[in-house]
């Protein structure tokens, strides 16, 4: 087979021949690839497809790289060959072929029977054994035309197979092998010489968690005596240190395209990245070490994953989101100060913390040790309790217990609850029972009430039960009596003690004390020097007085406790003063508005009895509205409105 090349040059270029571009090189060995000078994707796609439209088709192809070269390598894959060829010592040059020779038409007849798939999934080619007529000269011939028709067997070559099947559009995933080996066996037969190849997916940017405080603990809780309480998770809130790494950035992977036989792309899915600033919330930091990003802890603290968003941050406060319940957290026992729950608190679950907030409905039992407790939306039969402290209810509650001793409850609306506190302040109240000192009510519908100060804007019955008001009024007859039997102590230590002071006095008066004691400092300071005779008439005006200043020791010592005592009775008495003015100040009632029945009457509870707010629920709910009758009734109506409090000197010290 004659081959002779057809590269030429600017100089001499004549029809028929190619020009190699900047980065084709002929050497001794043939054409080489200088990978250096490839610098843009496609310029070896466009040097293939000048020389086989131009009739041409290399020799001695090295088809892998001629794979590589016009469809498979990135830049970023030529750029990795370049620093791996140099690292091995030799120039980052690929052989591509031997040369460029001329593809005559004659020899494009041996490949015509490839079938393409429709989708370029796959190509076929039918191997055959063709043969050709040619004529050559034989002087034997009877018609003396000198010339003879000779049938020439046509050998198909890979190279060629290459060149031909690409102006078919044939152009990528060439089986070499399997087509070197068809055209060996010169069989008649049917060949799948060509398959797409499918793009391999990348993969998005991730994270790696760095510390297992990001998954809670949810094993049943572990008590002291070992036994494990079901209805609590171990470590439901974990807590981190500052500086420790929570999770590093892993970055996304791209994806490598695939190749239809045609040579069209296919390119893989787009991978996903994120900014890792945008996971770092409040009380974290982005850290990089290394070309690595770490999102670490700015503070000590608890953490806080948005489920949404993905967000990450450490608060000082503990913040839910997924409710309480027995698949999601168990019972509640909160080390923090501060609590967040954003999703529901489910029916007999427990929650116990300080200062809590609950953004979604409420059907559990909260427990607070004197914190706040709010709930932004509604309780419903269950329970809030915070002794001393607060407990506010921005919307509803319904058949709810709310129990703050010594605190105060606020609600936006409450039906059928037990309120009891120091102040209760509620919009509209309904067929609720409420013992506190202090209760504000705007629209009150079928209350019992039991305080000290009641203040109803709007006052009535529901479903035929009045609004009852029950006014305490104190006991004041322990206090008196205590009163009483310290003002007789009082009254006894106040003469001893000036008796006392009378015999100081006294015996300060005597005229060998007064010698005594205008000397004795004089002496004791060493102002005052005595003579011989001085000195004995200082040691028998010292006999003379050691009796008297055993009595003044004497009285000193029984002095103070005697006045030990009248201090504490006096303090004591200011204390007993001030609580029976407590007790009996600030005692009011006032209806604005009666709408339907209510009524208020006084009630003086025995001091011995239990607190109102200590009977069970259903004992306090029968009591509230049996307790008066016509002697302590203030007011019994339907209509119009009410203000009273007790006469000027109802509740008078005895001592006044």
């Amino acid at each position: 087979m004659n081959e002779k090349s057809v590269i030429g040059t600017v100089a001499d270029l004549t029809a028929g021949q190619i020009l190699l571009p900047p980065f084709v090189l002929r050497q001794d060995d043939g054409l080489v690839v200088d990978l250096t000078a490839l610098n843009a994707r496609g310029l070896m796609a466009q040097f293939v497809e000048r020389v086989f439209a131009a009739g041409a088709r290399f020799v001695d192809l090295d088809y892998e790289v001629f794979l590589n070269l016009v469809f498979l390598w990135s830049l970023e894959d030529i750029a990795g060959n370049v620093a791996e060829l140099r690292k091995r010592g030799r120039h980052p040059r690929l052989r591509l072929a031997r040369d460029v020779v001329a593809f005559p038409e004659e020899r494009r007849g041996i490949y015509r029977s490839v079938k393409l798939d429709a989708g370029g999934k796959s190509a076929e080619f039918m191997f055959e054994q063709i043969s050709v007529e040619r004529e050559e000269a034989d002087g034997a011939t009877t018609d003396g035309s000198g010339t003879r028709k000779v049938k020439e067997r046509l050998y198909a070559d890979f190279d060629e197979f290459v060149a031909a099947l690409w102006t078919k559009g044939v152009r990528f995933g060439i089986d070499a092998k399997a087509v070197r080996d068809a055209i060996a066996r010169d069989q008649v037969e049917r060949l799948v010489f060509a398959k797409a190849t499918v793009p391999s997916q990348g993969k998005d940017a991730g994270i790696d968690e760095q510390t297992d405080l990001l998954h809670r603990d949810d094993a049943p809780r572990l008590l002291s005596n070992g036994r494990m309480d079901l209805r609590q998770y171990r470590n439901r809130f974990p807590q981190v240190t500052a500086g420790t790494r929570l999770f590093k950035k892993l970055p996304r992977l791209g994806g490598r395209s695939g190749w239809d036989v045609q040579g069209r792309e296919l390119e893989p899915v787009a991978v996903k990245d994120f900014d890792i600033e945008t996971l770092a919330g409040p009380g974290t930091r982005v850290l990089r070490d290394g070309g690595v990003e770490f999102v670490v802890a700015a503070k000590d603290g608890f953490l806080d994953i948005d489920a949404n968003s993905g967000q990450i941050s450490v608060v000082d406060k503990i913040v839910s989101r997924a409710g309480v319940s027995m698949r999601t957290t168990g019972d509640l026992s909160l080390a923090g100060d501060d609590y967040e729950e954003h999703g529901e608190v489910q029916e007999k679950r427990a929650v116990e913390g300080h200062n809590m907030t609950f953004f979604a409905d409420v059907y559990g039992n909260l427990l607070s040790d004197g914190g706040c407790i709010t709930v932004k939306r509604s309780i419903a039969s269950g329970s809030a309790r915070s002794p001393g402290g607060r407990i506010v209810v921005a919307d509803s509650a319904s058949r709810a217990t709310l129990e703050a001793l010594g605190g105060e409850v606020t609600a936006a609306r409450a039906e059928s609850c037990l309120i009891v506190a120091a102040r209760v302040v509620v919009g509209r109240a309904v067929s609720c029972d409420i013992v506190a000192d202090e209760v504000e009510i705007e629209q009150c519908e079928g209350c019992a009430i039991a305080a000290k100060k009641v203040v109803l804007k709007s006052a009535g019955a529901r479903k035929d039960e009045a609004t009852a008001v029950t006014l305490l009024l104190p006991d004041l007859s322990r206090l008196d009596k205590e009163l009483a039997e310290l003002e007789k102590t009082r009254a006894k230590l106040g003469p001893a003690i000036d008796q006392r002071k009378a015999d100081l006095q006294a015996l300060t008066a005597h005229a060998d004390m007064k010698r005594y004691m205008s000397i004795q400092p004089l002496l004791k300071a060493k102002t005052l020097v005595m003579n011989p005779t001085q000195q004995g008439q200082w040691e028998t005006l010292l006999d003379r007085v050691a009796p008297l200043l055993r009595r003044v020791a004497q009285l000193t010592e029984e002095l103070k406790p005697l006045r030990a005592d009248f201090e504490t009775t006096e303090q004591e008495i200011a204390a007993l003063e001030q609580a029976r003015d407590a007790a009996a100040r600030g005692i009011s009632c006032e209806f604005g508005e009666v709408t339907g029945d209510a009524r208020a009457h006084t009630y003086r509870p025995d001091l011995d009895a239990p607190p109102l707010s200590s009977l069970p629920a259903k004992d306090l709910h029968r009591r509230l509205r049996e307790i008066g009758n016509a002697g302590s009734r203030l007011f019994s109506a339907s209509g119009g409105s009410f203000s009273w409090q007790p006469p000027a000197g109802a509740f008078k010290s005895r001592s006044q």
